[in-house]
C-alpha cells in the first residue's frame, strides 16, 4: 500500500528517491521542532494519547459485557481501539 503511494509515474527509482526525501524532510522537521523547543510539548500529548489508548485497552479486557467464549467480542473491540488511533494491523477478515 505504502509502495503503490510512493511511486510516481510508475518508476521503482522515484520510489527510493521519494522515501529518502520523506526521510529527509521528516528529519528537517524534528530538527527544526527540536531548535524551537517544543519537542517537550510533543513527547507530553504522544504520551498523553498512549495513556489514553492503553486505558481504553485495559477497559476492554475488564468488560464483561463482552463474553463470548472465544473473546471475538473484546478481540474485534481492541482493533477497533488500535485501528481509530492509527495503530491498526493489516488483517485480512481472519
Amino acid at each position: 500500500m505504502l509502495e503503490e503511494k510512493m511511486m510516481w509515474q510508475g518508476e521503482p527509482r522515484m520510489q527510493v528517491r521519494d522515501a529518502l526525501t520523506a526521510l529527509s524532510i521528516g528529519e528537517t522537521f524534528l530538527a527544526y521542532i527540536r531548535q524551537a523547543g517544543i519537542m517537550k510539548d510533543i513527547y507530553a500529548a504522544v504520551d498523553s494519547k498512549a495513556i489514553r489508548v492503553l486505558e481504553e485497552l485495559l477497559c476492554t479486557l475488564d468488560d464483561e459485557t463482552l463474553d463470548d467464549p472465544e473473546c471475538y467480542q473484546k478481540i474485534e473491540k481492541i482493533l477497533r481501539t488500535l485501528e481509530s488511533n492509527w495503530l491498526g494491523s493489516q488483517r485480512h477478515g481472519c
